[in-house]
């Protein structure tokens, strides 16, 4: 055996299991015996740097070594000498996972964040790292640092997840808005989305701003008529999401109830809602829709067809303000629907005080907090509206 062998043997064995031997290609990806990418991220304490050292001259192209020598590098203070080795690192394999984990830490413990954002964003893009990597582009968006707002405005395939997984940690409803607007625009804001930053913003008493985000997520022939009570007409399906109609959820032997947006032999349009109760006991509204209405005088109207509709008080609408902690204070009561009859319009005035920037529109049985409520039957409404009053 020639002693350049036995040198090159020596140094494989000072490394052991450590390091995952492999040759690659200057562009290529570090694959194991399975055909997955893999690098093991070694110890830099297990092998000198000279055994290291002799590796690299065999083969320059070891990422793995180059690795373990930043890391050696940057233990004993020699920053440069560990950057260049980390660059070398992602040259060989820019999307390597092992190289993009390590090599991103360095760059963000000493402050090159555009080099680590780059890296970041190879890892979202190819591994799906969110656990990872979306806490730290949640404090860079905080920072309004301007790397991680070029990679947002990019609009990338994973911005969604971000929106959701940063909404649900507790991050700023403020910072996700501009974000959720602008894949909005791109058409590819999801409904999980919307429903989390928007809920998350009214929790937070913004009630403009998520009236503003909300409105910005809606196509744009869904703006020509929006009015103070959204698809009041019913002609459209509710999405439950935002500003528009939401109904109790649940299964109909639940609840006691199912809401459907039904078409209508008459009323206002093609279509009214309709409201079909069991029999059972109820214990919340059945449909309800958050408004975000200025302060000032108002009137709710709308129209109402009964059928066969049992129940000791009957249903109203309620119009309450929202508190921070849930409904609050109720603003307006309609007249009390029960039995039968043929449509026909209700009015019920409405005055919003400056204290009170978001509401909720809710049907339910009334007295629903008083008792036992059971209701039996079909209430049908359509063209509902809240208008200034004048």
């Amino acid at each position: 055996m020639s002693s350049h062998a036995a040198a090159w043997r020596a140094g494989a064995v000072a490394i052991g299991l450590l390091l995952a031997w492999r040759i690659i290609a200057v562009n290529g990806v570090l694959y194991d015996p399975s055909g997955r990418p893999r690098l093991l991220a070694a110890q830099s304490q297990a092998a000198g740097e000279p055994a290291l050292a002799s590796i690299l001259r065999e083969n320059p192209a070891e990422v793995a070594a180059l690795l373990v020598v930043a890391q050696e590098r940057e233990a004993r203070g020699d920053i440069e000498g560990a950057r260049r080795a980390f660059e070398s690192a992602v040259r060989i394999a820019p999307i390597d996972r092992d190289t993009l984990l390590l090599s991103h830490g360095f760059f963000l413990r000493h402050q090159d964040v555009p080099q680590a954002l780059v890296l970041l964003d190879r890892l979202v893009d190819n591994y799906r790292e969110y656990d990872r990597v979306f806490p730290v582009f949640a404090q860079l968006l905080a920072a309004r640092e301007p790397g991680m707002l070029a990679i947002a405005a990019r609009n990338p395939a994973w911005l969604g997840a971000f929106i959701v997984d940063s909404c649900r940690r507790n991050v700023d409803p403020a910072l996700l808005a501009p974000l959720l607007q602008q894949r909005a625009g791109a058409g590819r804001a999801q409904a999980i989305e919307v429903e989390c930053v928007v809920g998350r913003l009214r929790t937070a008493g913004k009630w403009e701003g998520a009236y503003q985000a909300w409105l910005n997520t809606l196509p744009r022939e869904r703006l020509a008529d929006v009015g103070f009570v959204f698809n009041g007409s019913f002609e459209f399906e509710p999405s439950g999401v935002g500003f528009d109609w939401r109904s109790a959820g649940g299964r109909q032997h639940e609840t006691g109830n199912a809401v459907v947006f039904a078409s209508a032999n008459s009323g206002a349009g093609k279509r009214a809602m309709k409201v079909t109760y069991t029999g059972k006991r109820q214990s919340a509204p059945a449909v309800e829709e958050y408004l975000a209405v200025p302060p000032g005088r108002y009137e709710l109207s709308g129209l109402a067809r009964l059928e066969q509709l049992n129940s000791v008080r009957g249903l109203q609408w309620i119009v309450r303000c929202v508190a921070a902690e849930g409904a609050g204070r109720t603003l307006a009561a309609s007249e009390r629907f029960l039995a039968g009859g043929e449509w026909r319009r209700f009015r019920v005035p409405v005055e919003v005080p400056p204290d009170c920037p978001g509401q909720v529109l809710q049907l339910q049985p009334a007295g629903l907090n008083e008792g036992t409520t059971y209701v039996a039957g079909t209430a049908w409404f359509d063209d509902m509206r809240l208008a200034r009053a004048r």
